[in-house]
C-alpha cells in the first residue's frame, strides 16, 4: 500500500513540475514569437504603409528583410533596449522609403494626430 500512494504521489510531483516547465517562455517573462503571426502581422503593416506611400517591390522585399533581421535581435537578446531597437528599426525603414514618400508618410501621421475621436470602432 505504502509503494502505491509513494509512486502515485512521486507521478503527480513529476507531472506538475513538468507542466510549469514548458510555458513557452523563451528568457523570463518574454513568450516566445509565434513566426506565422509575427509575418501575417508585418505584411499587413507593410501593405498598410504601401497603401499610404506606394512602394517599390524592391522596397517591400527590404522592408521584409529588416523586420525579420530585427525579429531575431530580439530574440537572440537576453534583455534588449526594445525602444532603442525599434526607434534603429524605424530609422532604417525610413532610408528605404525615398524623399517623396517619406513626405507622403509624414503628412499621413500628422493628418490622423489629431483624429483620434472621429474613428468608428
Amino acid at each position: 500500500m505504502k509503494k502505491i500512494i509513494l509512486s502515485i504521489a512521486l507521478l503527480a510531483t513529476l507531472t506538475v513540475g513538468s507542466s510549469y516547465a514548458q510555458q513557452g517562455r523563451a528568457y523570463g517573462n518574454r513568450p516566445v514569437p509565434n513566426a506565422r503571426i509575427d509575418n501575417n502581422f508585418e505584411e499587413f503593416q507593410i501593405n498598410k504603409l504601401d497603401k499610404i506611400v506606394g512602394l517599390t517591390r524592391k522596397q517591400e522585399n527590404k522592408i521584409k528583410n529588416i523586420e525579420n533581421r530585427y525579429d531575431r535581435v530580439i530574440v537572440g537578446r537576453r534583455t534588449p533596449n526594445l525602444k532603442e531597437t525599434q526607434w534603429k528599426k524605424q530609422q532604417e525603414i525610413m532610408a528605404v522609403l525615398t524623399p517623396a514618400q517619406r513626405d507622403r508618410l509624414m503628412a499621413f501621421q500628422r493628418g490622423n494626430q489629431f483624429d483620434r475621436y472621429n474613428r468608428r470602432g
